[in-house]
């Protein structure tokens, strides 16, 4: 659509005053490249007023020729980041001479022949204004006006159309960036999202029907896949293998560890289920296998029980691991888990830790649980901790779904509306 060709003498100094700053302001609210050039060219004619305009790009170009990427003679408008195949090719001509000069250019009588490529978006001008846009320090693009009148711009207007298309051009290129940028994390999320569904089918299904023994769980990643991972290991003689596992870090990195952690307790050649392996055992082949797989810094947490539901004992041992809280039913207390001497796994090639056994009454309950819930802050920095863990365990009625509850309101509580910064997972066990 044609404009003005200058601006009104009627439009006083500060009424452009008022228009360019309510041409910057709806620049600043655009989303996308199209709408930012549209709000552009709405005041363009406070800018620098013209008859016609054409668009020029050599971006993905390699032999010189150009695209006319926009023509205010077109009847139907092209988006030349989504149709780019629409947009015509220019490979002489005017045209092609002004890009190849990179510079400003006023020219006060156009004068082209007719078979010129610029020939029909020139009809009926007789002077212009040519302007490079820069991308990477080079004049990659050209924005071109013209008016009517021959001799009509001033050197002064082509000053001022050089900086406003050149800022707009930059916006207009960092509105692509960013649709470019959210177009591509759109597609990790997607992609992080398929591996966080996939590792939460690792966990268990349902949780085991072990005599004696009532189970409940909580388990959160911070991000779209986490290594976090408990797990419910049936033995041939009857007890059951229970492990808590925190991988190092997390997201998708620490869920690709987490995944493999999985694959080696439920390959049969690999760690479980043998009646005849201690937890020390255990967790010696899973540090073996871990340092053979995880790439250097890594490392894996762990718990792992030997749990006899018949006579209420569980051999187990720690691998850096927090140790497990135990709620006696005769005394009321609180207590933790004897330590054992064990690193994390992953760390050392030679991995050692000692057992531990512990008996149960009925009525006992314990809760396993990995340092993002300790571990978690709030928005003054304060951790929550143990004394608020064993707080919530304290209030809590016996059942494991009420101590994975109060556990999860206290945290609400403590952290408001921050999100978790690590993972956090809770096994619930109480003793009939």
């Amino acid at each position: 659509m044609a404009l003005a060709s200058t601006i009104p003498a009627s439009i006083t100094p500060a009424r452009r005053l008022r228009e360019f700053v309510d041409l910057v302001r709806d620049i600043s609210l655009q989303r996308s490249p199209a709408d930012l050039l549209a709000a552009y060219r709405s005041r363009a004619q406070f800018v620098v007023a013209f008859d016609e305009v054409v668009s020029l790009s050599r971006r993905g170009l390699s032999d010189g020729s150009l695209r006319i990427t926009r023509s205010s003679r077109w009847t139907e408008p092209v988006d030349p980041w989504r149709e780019q195949h629409k947009l015509p090719i220019v490979r002489s001509g005017l045209f092609r001479r002004l890009m190849d000069g990179g510079r400003p250019v006023k020219m006060d009588q156009i004068t082209v022949a007719p078979d010129d490529p610029a020939a029909e978006h020139l009809a009926g001008m007789n002077s212009l204004l040519a302007s490079p846009l820069y991308y990477e320090g080079e004049p990659t693009y050209m924005l071109i006006v013209m008016r009517a009148e021959p001799a009509a711009f001033s050197l002064d207007e082509l000053c001022t159309l050089v900086l406003t298309s050149n800022l707009v051009g930059r916006a207009t290129s960092q509105l692509v960036l960013a649709g470019e940028l959210h177009r591509a994390n759109a597609a990790l999320d997607r992609e992080f999202r398929a591996v966080g569904d996939i590792q939460r089918q690792l966990l268990p299904a349902e949780l085991p029907d072990i005599p004696r023994v009532t189970l409940a769980t909580h388990y959160e990643t911070s991000a779209q896949a986490g290594g976090d991972y408990y797990d419910f290991f049936p033995q041939p003689d009857g007890r059951w293998g229970v492990l808590i596992a925190d991988v190092s870090g997390h997201g998708v990195a620490a869920a690709v560890v987490m995944a493999r952690l999985h694959a080696m307790l439920h390959a049969p050649r690999y760690v479980c289920p043998d009646p005849d392996a201690s937890p020390p055992d255990i967790l010696r082949r899973l540090n073996q296998r871990l340092l053979d797989s995880m790439r250097p810094g890594s490392f894996v947490t762990a718990f792992y029980g030997l749990l006899d539901p018949q006579s209420l004992t569980m051999r187990y041992s720690l691998a850096g691991h927090n140790p497990p809280r135990l709620l006696r039913k005769a005394s009321q207390r609180i207590e933790a888990l004897e330590l054992t001497d064990g690193l994390p796994l992953g760390i050392l090639k030679e991995f050692d830790t000692t057992e531990r056994e512990l008996s149960f009454a009925p009525g006992d309950r314990m809760l396993l649980y990995t340092d993002g819930i300790t571990e978690a802050f709030n928005a003054r920095g304060e951790e929550f901790g143990i004394d608020r863990l064993d707080e919530a365990l304290e209030r809590c009625q016996r059942t494991p779904e009420s101590m994975i509850d109060c556990v999860k309101a206290d945290l609400k509580g403590h952290c408001r509306d921050l999100p978790p910064a690590d993972d956090r997972t809770l096994v619930a066990i109480a003793f009939d």
